[in-house]
């Protein structure tokens, strides 16, 4: 009772407004009876968050504050360790929940379930599908609170060959928007006839687990998610409960929670395709990895996809999802999550690096728990979003692998995009043989590997947002039509089986036999090379045994049972080992010796075989048409690689030609004068953004490197706000009048300009005449500081400045620097030129940033913007001198 009454004494003082944010105390009391502590942390050093992230769970990262949670023991250790926590109100105290009175008939989605409410809900969703479809109710298990995990599955009854997909939320129990807006989601899938509706539901099998928290949720009790938490009722944060690829079996060092349990097996039992999992407390999409700052295989996929929701979320709301990024870019709503914050044992890292999902965070709305009467807003902004994450599901290649002896589907198979996966973003096939492989447009080699089957690589073009389909057949070993095998020319020196025959160009005829002693011959297609020929395994030649006889070189030549032997000067086949059967074998041929006594003498004359129109005979003469050849190294395939630019004039390309398969082919597009390299195409479809793009050859392959003419001059946007503003210009002003374009677009305004090392200008709009104008005019490069009364909107044109015209040079102190860039550009990569010193300051009118050795810039200024001048500070004694990298024309 006592946890429950200061609950009510809090909530009493946020309601009425008497609760200071400085009253720790009282803030302390109320948390240690919650058993969680919620409160911010301040950071000189970026590098502090990773320490504090191992004493509790980060929460998320805004400027220098970091946003934290922690039960009790995390709570103490964090203050041995020296860290002095501003607590805070618990997000779900903040505001008084409004509870749904459990009409349904009237419901608005605009207030929130009571336990019992909810539990209800979910159990009454397989009655209210409409024909043809099925929604099947679903529990992991109860609790010891007695309350479950429950979830609904929704397919139109055919599940096999159909990507499954995860939804599922609030696995932080005060984290409860996303709560929400799965049990309406489940609500349209179940009732809706929208032919989009239809589409997910026919070709799609959907899970949905609206709430993996309830006992965090109903903390405060069943009847209200007032007091909610993020902890389950162990005190354990969950998205820090499951194994790290990238870190430890228990990064958290907690057995896994009951929940944890319940979904690992879930995850076993159901190999779902993708996955999301819904958060609050910021507005953004967090897509792989979260504990490492390595790249997913799949990233540039991950981006397509996260922007593709973030963006659909802005067509709804300009204002929505535009938390910044990692690199404080804003409206673009997504982040790779380790560049935010780097987080150990989250379900997201596990799924996709444990399971074959691809599975996203959606962060969807900065507040926790917010007004229930904001609900069916926030659904507003995700509803469109969130079905097209669906269709991604739908989108890259999907197919089957059968065994091709018995058409049977093929559990399993490791399916690898060569040159493109790691080992966390390889995927299989499920027990009814199919597969599911989300991918970036492009075109992809994919190998299908499984022990005891011969391997098969396909290769396939897809695109953005489009589908293919493949139907793969693997052979058992031993059986591979698919396997070259190639013979190399020899002369036996051991007994053994070999191919015996005449080779005629495309065609090797070998004597054989009908099961008689009849000479007849048999002809095999074959692709000659140099030393032999090569053969597919589907039509192998057949083997002929060479047994030796005695030690004397001698060998009899046996082909299925029967012994090749000479009758007189003609060929035969006999079911013994005859004396006329004993054949020698040197360079020269295939020969017997026949005495000549009883034919006219006591020498010997050699027998050689041959072929001749058309049959097997012996000769005299030395006709050495007939071989022996044993298996050898197939000669690697060769593929031609073509290569051109679009347009003809825009550049020139190399490294195109015939290559060996496996071996590298490097293309490199280079622009002509005017021309800028936009990427590689390949049947219309873009395989690479980079000039120089290499790949390994397996197939024959045509593509195009795409240019564009470069933009020779450019319209600068000129914004002054009243009052003073810190300007510079990405215009090159060496061959212009900067003074009169200002004094043209200020009209009536007057202006006052200074100069770091020129002073100040005044023009005097009245007189029409500048006063004490600067002798050198503008100079691009350079900062100015502008005071107007009015603010002044107006266009800047000429040609694009090339930053390596515009050096800058830093004395020690102050210095006034322009930013001759017409691209935005992140802070480190924009100074990336220069050999900053620690302690160096660079600003801008609102932020700022200071120089660390060990990380680099870090504060509130991150990024350079165009038409922005800043202010550098250095204690350095050393001159220093820099370049901005090389831009490019916004579009």
């Amino acid at each position: 009772m006592k946890h429950y009454r200061f609950i009510f004494i809090m909530l009493a003082l946020i309601l009425c407004g008497n609760m200071s944010a400085q009253d720790q105390n009282a803030l302390k009391q109320l948390m240690r009876e919650r058993g969680e502590y919620y409160f911010t942390l301040q950071v000189n050093d970026p590098h502090q968050i990773q320490a504090i992230n191992e004493l509790c769970s980060v929460d998320g990262v805004k400027g220098t504050t970091v946003v934290c949670y922690a039960n009790q023991q995390q709570y103490e250790r964090l203050l041995k360790s020296g860290y002095q926590p501003n607590l805070q109100t618990p997000p779900s105290l903040l505001e008084e929940a409004k509870m749904w009175d459990g009409n349904r008939a009237t419901y608005e989605w605009d207030s929130y379930p009571t336990y019992s409410q909810y539990e209800s809900m979910m159990q009454a969703f397989p009655a209210s599908v409409v024909s043809g479809r099925t929604c099947t109710y679903m529990e992991l298990g109860t609790l010891s609170s007695g309350r479950k995990i429950m979830g609904v599955r929704i397919n139109n009854g055919v599940t096999e060959g159909k990507p499954k997909f995860l939804y599922s939320s609030t696995i932080h129990g005060d984290e409860t928007t996303g709560w929400i807006l799965m049990l309406r989601l489940i609500d349209e899938l179940c009732t809706s006839t929208d032919d989009r509706i239809v589409n997910l539901i026919e070709n799609l099998d959907i899970f949905i687990f609206p709430n993996t928290n309830p006992d965090g949720t109903y903390y405060g009790g069943n009847n209200t998610v007032n007091s909610a938490r993020r902890a389950n009722a162990n005190n354990v944060d969950m998205n820090r409960n499951y194994p790290d690829p990238h870190g430890s079996a228990h990064p958290d060092g907690n057995a896994y929670q009951t929940e944890t349990q319940w979904f690992m097996t879930l995850a076993e039992t159901y190999p779902f395709v993708m996955a999301a999992n819904y958060h609050g407390g910021a507005e953004i999409v967090n897509y792989p990895w979260d504990n490492t700052l390595t790249r997913h295989a799949d990233d540039a996929w991950w981006q397509y996809v996260s922007q593709e929701y973030a963006n659909l979320c802005h067509a709804v709301s300009s204002s929505y999802m535009t938390t910044a990024n990692s690199q404080g870019d804003t409206p673009s709503g997504i982040t790779n999550g380790a560049d935010w914050y780097t987080i150990g044992g989250g379900r997201q890292d596990y799924m996709n690096g444990y399971r074959e999902c691809r599975e996203v965070t959606v962060e969807c709305s900065n507040t926790k728990k917010p007004s229930a009467s904001q609900l069916p807003t926030f659904w507003n902004y995700n509803h469109n979003a969130m079905l097209a994450l669906l269709e991604q599901c739908l989108n890259g290649v999907h197919g089957i692998v059968r065994d091709a002896t018995t058409g049977q589907p093929i559990n399993g198979v490791t399916v690898t995009v060569k040159n493109h996966d790691d080992q966390y973003s390889i995927v299989s096939t499920h027990e009814d043989g199919y597969f599911h492989r989300p991918i970036k447009g492009g075109t992809w080699s994919l190998k299908f590997t499984k022990e005891g089957y011969c391997d098969e690589t396909v290769t396939v073009t897809v695109a953005d947002d489009q589908r293919e389909d493949l139907e793969v057949s693997l052979f058992p070993e031993g059986d591979c039509s698919i396997v070259m095998e190639c013979y190399e020319q020899t002369v036996p020196s051991a007994a053994g089986s070999y191919v015996m025959g005449y080779l005629n160009e495309s065609t090797l005829v070998m004597p054989t036999h009908n099961s008689s002693s009849t000479m007849t011959t048999t002809s095999i297609n074959v692709t000659p090379t140099e030393v032999g020929f090569s053969v597919q395994e589907d039509g192998l030649p057949g083997l002929y045994t060479l047994t030796a006889y005695g030690s004397n070189g001698q060998y009899y030549i046996s082909y299925n049972g029967r012994y090749l032997s000479r009758n007189n000067t003609s060929l035969t086949w006999s079911t013994t080992q005859p004396s006329n059967g004993r054949w020698h074998i040197n360079n020269d041929g295939i020969y017997v010796s026949v005495s000549n006594s009883g034919w006219g003498g006591g020498s010997t004359t050699n027998y050689y075989l041959y072929f001749n129109n058309g049959s097997f005979a012996l000769s005299t003469t030395q006709q050495n048409n007939i071989h022996f050849y044993a298996p050898g190294d197939c000669p690697t395939p060769e593929f031609t690689i073509t290569a051109s630019a679009e347009p003809a004039e825009g550049g020139t390309v190399t490294g195109a030609g015939t290559y060996p398969q496996g071996e590298t082919c490097t293309l490199t597009a280079t622009p002509a004068e005017g021309y800028q390299f936009v990427n590689w195409t390949e049947n219309d479809v873009e395989v690479s953004t980079d000039a120089t793009y290499a790949f390994e050859v397996t197939s024959e392959r045509e593509l195009v490197a795409n240019f564009e003419v470069t933009l020779v001059t450019v319209e600068q946007p000129l914004t002054l706000n009243a009052g003073w503003n810190w300007w510079s210009t990405y215009v090159e002003l060496s061959n212009l009048d900067a003074l009169t374009l200002l004094e043209t677009a200020m009209g009536s305004n007057g202006m006052t300009i200074s100069s770091q090392n020129e002073g100040s200008a005044m023009y005097n709009a009245n007189q029409g005449q500048w006063l004490n104008a600067f002798d050198n005019n503008l100079v691009t490069g350079h900062m100015y500081q502008i005071q107007v009364a009015n603010a002044i909107e107006a266009i800047l044109n000429g040609p694009l400045a090339n930053p390596a015209d515009h050096p800058v040079t830093l004395a020690t102190g102050w210095n006034w620097i322009g930013y001759p860039l017409s691209v935005t550009m992140d802070l480190n990569a924009a100074l990336a030129n220069l050999t900053a010193t620690p302690g160096d300051i660079i600003k801008y009118q609102n932020a700022f940033a200071t120089y660390y050795e060990d990380y680099g810039w870090f504060g509130t200024l991150k990024n350079l913007v165009p038409g922005q001048g800043y202010m550098y500070h250095t204690d350095s004694t050393v001159s220093k001198t820099f370049t901005f990298p090389a831009g490019s024309i916004d579009k």
